[in-house]
């Protein structure tokens, strides 16, 4: 058993330990637990345990469990579990990476990353990458991603998140806000999907509910979506008035340039003025509409709406106002590579 010395540094290298305690911990080989104050480094294997204050790092392999108040590295193949309270980094892991801050991976991994900010990985042949903020796989990523941004080059399996991208995506869901792919075979479920044959209109029209509105429009191969905002919903006579709105449809083609469709559509409406008996502070609008556009030419196009919309307040959910609506406007085609 190599000696413990809880104030020295531990020149070692040579050697074999199964217990060290010290400032600063290096050994040649460990089999079993290396306890240090500041740092702990093993020169070639590790099986056990080893627990830092700041770093605890193995050049070679690591089998068992790494702990640290700061970073955890391992140069070669690390099997078992990487705790830290800013980041690990693993060359390849077999296993599970927890970190505050960051997780890294240098080559494809099997297990679990999770972290309070990103995961980074080069391929994940099986395995979940979770985190708050992004998530990125660079090669084949099989598994599941969870964040806010979530990004692999080829997903086999799921993406969770606000903003989800891939280059290919054979198989599995992307579920967010925004989905984006390079091809067009896995399905997609969010607010805006887009693929390569994703046609994008600017929209840009007027009518009865907002005044004046612009959007964006994803057409795919039979369905679309637009988000957008408006203003003046109250009308020109009172005091400005703002909203924004997001619709789900679905299209015909009648011809080479004449399309009918049909849309349900949420909107959310603000007065910016305080709830008083003179008006609502803010509302929110179910509206289904009829749509008809006509191609102009390849980038310009018009269309006009009818529907109705159904106004209500937020906190008691009764009736605001219900009417037919009628709008009209522009559209123009973005070029896409």
């Amino acid at each position: 058993m190599a000696a413990a010395a809880l104030l020295a540094y531990h020149a070692t290298a040579q050697e074999r330990s199964t217990f060290n305690v010290s400032l600063f911990g290096n050994v040649d080989t460990l089999r079993g637990a290396q306890i240090n104050v500041i740092s702990g480094v093993t020169n070639k294997e590790m099986r056990g345990v080893s627990i830092a204050g700041l770093l605890a790092s193995s050049k070679g392999k690591s089998y068992g469990v790494q702990i640290s108040g700061g970073l955890n590295s391992v140069d070669g193949n690390m099997r078992g579990l990487q705790m830290a309270g800013v980041a690990n980094i693993a060359h390849y892991a077999n296993g599970v990476q927890i970190a505050g801050l960051s997780n890294a991976c240098t080559s494809p991994m099997r297990g679990i990353q999770i972290s309070g900010i990103t995961n980074i990985a080069m391929g994940v042949k099986r395995g979940i990458q979770l985190s708050v903020v992004a998530n990125v796989c660079s090669e084949y990523m099989r598994g599941i991603q969870t964040a806010m941004y979530n990004y692999a080059d080829t997903l086999n399996g799921w993406q969770w998140g606000v903003i989800n991208a891939c280059m290919s995506h054979p198989r599995g869901v992307q579920v967010g806000l925004i989905n984006y792919s390079r091809d067009t075979i896995a399905h997609k479920v969010g607010l805006v999907n887009v693929n390569p044959l994703t046609r994008i209109d600017v929209m840009a029209g007027g009518g009865t509910s907002t005044k004046t509105n612009v959007s964006l429009r994803f057409r795919n191969r039979s369905t679309y979506s637009i988000i957008g905002f408006g203003t003046h919903f109250m009308g020109f006579d009172d005091d400005f008035s703002g909203a924004l709105f997001y619709r789900l449809g679905q299209y015909v083609m009648l011809g080479q340039r004449w399309s009918l469709s049909g849309d349900v559509g949420y909107c959310h409406v603000e007065t910016f003025k305080k709830n008083s008996n003179d008006g609502p502070k803010r509302l929110c609008s179910l509206q289904v509409r009829l749509n008809v556009d006509y191609s102009i030419n390849k980038t310009l196009g018009a269309y006009a709406s009818v529907g109705y919309g159904d106004t209500r307040y937020y906190h008691h959910f009764s009736k605001y106002r219900q009417r037919m609506m009628g709008e009209a406007g522009l559209t123009f085609r973005l070029a896409r590579k």
